[in-house]
């Protein structure tokens, strides 16, 4: 079992997380006893969910399907898929050697050639971003599975929360650094191949990351986070390699930097209905416009209430005319599917 190491402060200070080796599967695939896919000490995870980052542990390193070569003809399916609002398919690729500081589109070129870029990614100063691979047939077995076992140390009381999930796989260059940004997802990134340094900021730090920041991030910017070398020594700093993984809450800013060799590394993400983080966040943006001083989300339960529903009522009437659903279709089969499986776990 990896080695976890969780700082308890409101603002920690730099915490170094390494890991012995975890079991890896047989040459022809996983084989045996299953064990769990993810894992995690059960009373560390459920006290720090959504909170704090912690360290987990996995078994996809060395799983044929994270090879490069099947992540080319990977790329090549998603970036084919058909979505009005993704001109590249679900697929991303930025070239470019940004500074943790900058932001990831200004110092980095957006292309199209994801599939080329990987094979040739060793050379590239490439970043990598393959969207809802659990999507696609050949991995959506194993990435349920590996879904499900999170789940399973989550908790029952979970369920309600989640909208949807995605596994996202990212490939990247030797070296190279991904600017400091915010997700909306709470999120475990599994480290599969080459070594990597993640550096996070907990939300509680309200001076590496003020409120305002991050309402402008849920409402008009998805670059709004500022990185702040000034607060650098309050980060929690894990040393990724593969077989560890890293919790990331929500509204938990990073970045990060490869060690010297190709990167593969994969999020599990978890995205929670928007009235629970994003529709009190847009919100307060609002109000903070109209001169008022919002209270943040986790103070007041009520008002959270209120916020979260309105916003969320007129989300779901826009939704209505634009005839956009909710939960898309292939996400709500998916959601039936872990959920069943969940049954039989929890």
């Amino acid at each position: 079992m990896a080695t976890t190491t969780v700082a308890k402060d409101t603002t920690p200070p730099s915490a170094n997380a390494a890991s012995t080796p975890f079991s890896q599967p047989g040459a022809g695939g996983f084989s045996g006893p299953a064990a769990p896919l993810v894992s995690c000490n059960e009373q560390i995870f459920r006290e720090n969910l959504n909170r704090l980052p912690f360290e987990v542990a996995h078994r996809f390193s060395g799983h044929p399907l994270f090879e490069l070569s099947k992540l080319v003809e990977l790329a090549g399916e998603i970036s084919s898929r058909n979505d009005p609002h993704r001109p590249f398919g679900d697929a991303y690729c930025l070239i470019g050697t940004p500074d943790p500081g900058e932001k990831a589109l200004e110092a980095s070129k957006p292309i199209r050639a994801v599939a080329e870029t990987i094979e040739q990614i060793q050379n590239a100063n490439g970043w990598i971003m393959l969207n809802h691979v659990e999507r696609n047939p050949a991995y959506q077995k194993v990435l349920e599975e590996g879904i499900a076992d999170v789940l399973q140390l989550a908790g029952r009381e979970v369920k309600n929360k989640i909208k949807w999930f995605e596994a996202i796989i990212f490939v990247t260059s030797p070296g190279r650094a991904t600017p400091y940004h915010v997700d909306r997802e709470c999120a475990w990134l599994l480290q599969i191949r080459g070594d990597k340094e993640i550096h996070l900021f907990p939300r509680s730090d309200k001076q590496a990351v003020p409120d305002e920041e991050l309402e402008r991030f849920w409402a008009v910017d998805n670059q709004a986070g500022v990185y702040k070398p000034q607060f650098e020594s309050h980060a929690m700093v894990f040393k990724m390699r593969p077989g560890t993984g890293v919790h990331i809450p929500v509204n938990t800013p990073h970045w990060l930097r490869n060690g010297d060799g190709i990167s593969i590394s994969m999020n599990i993400n978890f995205v929670f209905h928007d009235r629970i983080w994003g529709n009190i966040y847009k919100a307060n943006h609002q109000l903070r416009k109209r001169g008022f001083h919002p209270t943040p989300p986790g103070q007041n339960a009520l008002k959270d209430g209120l916020k979260g529903a309105a916003y969320t009522a007129v989300q779901r009437v826009s939704g209505l005319i634009k005839r956009r659903p909710y939960v898309p279709e292939i996400a709500r089969e998916q959601n039936r599917r872990i959920f069943e499986q969940m049954e039989n776990r929890w």
